[in-house]
C-alpha cells in the first residue's frame, strides 16, 4: 500500500474538471467550505499574474491528495477541496454558466461565489483567461490507496489558502480511527463537530486543555500548534496492546454500560458527573468516536463555566455586576483563563458539588497575581501557574494543577487563606476593587 506512481502527475484544470475527468467525490466527513472572498481573489489574481508573466508556461497551483479505494471508480478528495470547488465555480462563470443556488446567501461558499461573479464580470479578456486556466494552470495529483498514508500527507503539507488549525487535524485523525463505523455515524459526529464555532474549539484545546495538561506536569505552556496534537490522539488502532493501554481501552468500552446499569434515571448533576468520569482529563483519550464525545462534553463544560463562574451563584446563574469586569476586562485576560482552567480541572476530577464553596478560593488564587504586577504578561501568568512566582511577595508558591493531578481528595489542595499581595502595585481602580474582594475571601 503506497502512492500509486502511475497516477502521480501534474494535471491541468481541464483534466481535473473537464468532460473526460475521473469522477471526484468529497467525503461526507470533510470540513465544510471555508475559503473567504479574499482567498478567492488571491487565487484569481495569482492566475492572472502568471498568465501575464509567462502565458505559454505551466502555472503550478499546488498539490491535490486523492484516495483510491479498491473496487471504486471515483477518487476521494483528501486535501484540496477548497481550491477544487473554487476552480469549479470559476470555470462555470467563465463559460457564462450560473450556479443559481449560490446567487444569494451568506455562507462562505455563497460569499466566494458572489465575489467570483464580480471578478469575472470585470475581466478584460475572459476568453484568454479561461484558456490559460484550463490548459496552463496545473496541480500535482497524488493518489494513494492507503487511507492512513493519505492523511499523513494531509497532516504534513502546507497549502495555500486557509491554514488548517490543530483541531482540524485532530478531527481528521479521529475520523480515520472510525473505520469500523458507518458513513452515517461519521456524518453525525462531523455535524456535531462543525456546529461548534472555530474560535470555541481553538479556545478549548489551546487555552484550556493543552495548558491543563502542561501545567499539571510542571511544564511551561505555549501556543497550541499542529506539533502538539499528539496530546489528544490518545489510544488508537496503532497503539501497542500493552497492559496500560489495554486498561484504558477496556475502561472506555465498559464504563458507559456500567454507569447506565448503576445509575438509571440519574438527575442532571449526577449525569454530568458520570460524563466527567468517562472523560477524565488525566486519562488518555480513546481514539475515534470517543474523542468527539469528549470534545463535545468539554466544550459544553467550558462554555458553562465561562459564564457561571462570574455569576453571583454558580447554580442559579444570577448575574453579579461586581464580577463583570473580571470576566470581560482586557486587564484580567490571563487571570480569567487561569480561573476557568482551574475550575474545569477541579470539577472534572472532584465533581461540581463543592464548587460553591471552592469557587471563591479558586478566584483568589487566579486573580491574586493581578495585584502583584503593574502589567501582568503571559510569561508571568505561566510561571505563576507552575508555582514559580516566588520572587513576588504575597503570591502563592505552589502549582495548583500539579496538586490536583496528584490528589484524589480535594481537601488536600490546601486552598484556604491563600496569600495575596497586601498592596496594589498599579493605580487601577479595578485593581483596588479586586483587592477588596480578595481580602474578603478566606
Amino acid at each position: 500500500m503506497a502512492i500509486k506512481r502511475e497516477l502521480l502527475q501534474f494535471q491541468t484544470v481541464e483534466d481535473l474538471l473537464g468532460p473526460g475527468r475521473t469522477p471526484l467525490r468529497i467525503p461526507d466527513f470533510q470540513r465544510p467550505y471555508s475559503w473567504t472572498p479574499q482567498h478567492a481573489r488571491q487565487l484569481v489574481t495569482d492566475i492572472a499574474a502568471a498568465q501575464k508573466r509567462q502565458p505559454d508556461q505551466p502555472y503550478i497551483m499546488g498539490t491535490m491528495i486523492l484516495l483510491k479505494r479498491p473496487q471504486e471508480e471515483h477518487f476521494e478528495v483528501v486535501d484540496g477541496q477548497q481550491r477544487l470547488l473554487t476552480l469549479h465555480m470559476l470555470r462555470t462563470l467563465l463559460r457564462d454558466g450560473r450556479l443559481s443556488d449560490l446567487d444569494a446567501g451568506s455562507t462562505p461558499i455563497h460569499l466566494v461565489y458572489q465575489e467570483l461573479v464580480r471578478l469575472v464580470r470585470e475581466m478584460n479578456d475572459k476568453v484568454a483567461y479561461q484558456d490559460f486556466l484550463d490548459t496552463r494552470a496545473q496541480v500535482l495529483r497524488i493518489v494513494t490507496d492507503d487511507e492512513d498514508e493519505a492523511f499523513q500527507f494531509f497532516d504534513s503539507q502546507n497549502f495555500r489558502g486557509k491554514a488548517l488549525r490543530p483541531h482540524d487535524l485532530l478531527k481528521a485523525f479521529h475520523l480515520r480511527e472510525m473505520v469500523a463505523t458507518t458513513p452515517a455515524e461519521q456524518r453525525a459526529v462531523v455535524e456535531q463537530w462543525e456546529s461548534a464555532e472555530e474560535n470555541d474549539l481553538d479556545r478549548l484545546f489551546g487555552t484550556y486543555l493543552a495548558r491543563i495538561h502542561w501545567w499539571s506536569r510542571n511544564l511551561p505552556a505555549h501556543a497550541f500548534t499542529a506539533e502538539d496534537i499528539d496530546l489528544f490522539k490518545g489510544v488508537s488502532r496503532s497503539t501497542p496492546h500493552l497492559p496500560a493501554t489495554e486498561y484504558h481501552r477496556a475502561a472506555k468500552a465498559v464504563l458507559p454500560g456500567v454507569q447506565e446499569w448503576a445509575h438509571p434515571g440519574a438527575d442532571e448533576q449526577t449525569s454530568r458527573d458520570l460524563r466527567r468520569a468517562r472523560h477524565q482529563l488525566d486519562a488518555p483519550i480513546s481514539a475515534g468516536r470517543s474523542f468527539f464525545d469528549f470534545a463535545a462534553f468539554m466544550l459544553e463544560e467550558m462554555k458553562r463555566f465561562e459564564g457561571l463562574l462570574f455569576r453571583r451563584d454558580s447554580r442559579t446563574g444570577e448575574p453579579d455586576d461586581d464580577l463583570a469586569i473580571f470576566s470581560n476586562g482586557a486587564r484580567f485576560h490571563f487571570n480569567r483563563e487561569l480561573y476557568v482552567a482551574a475550575a474545569l480541572y477541579f470539577t472534572n476530577k472532584y465533581s461540581e458539588e463543592d464548587l460553591r464553596s471552592i469557587r471563591p478560593r479558586l478566584f483568589r488564587w487566579a486573580y491574586g497575581p493581578r495585584l502583584a504586577y503593574e502589567r501582568l504578561g503571559w510569561r508571568s501568568a505561566d510561571n505563576y501557574a507552575r508555582g514559580l512566582a516566588a520572587t513576588r511577595d504575597g503570591l502563592a508558591e505552589f502549582n495548583l494543577f500539579a496538586r490536583m493531578r496528584d490528589s484524589l481528595d480535594p481537601s488536600h489542595l490546601a486552598l484556604e487563606n491563600l496569600p495575596i499581595p497586601q498592596a496594589v502595585r498599579s493605580k487601577s481602580s479595578d485593581d483596588e476593587a479586586l483587592h477588596t474582594i480578595l481580602q474578603e475571601i478566606s
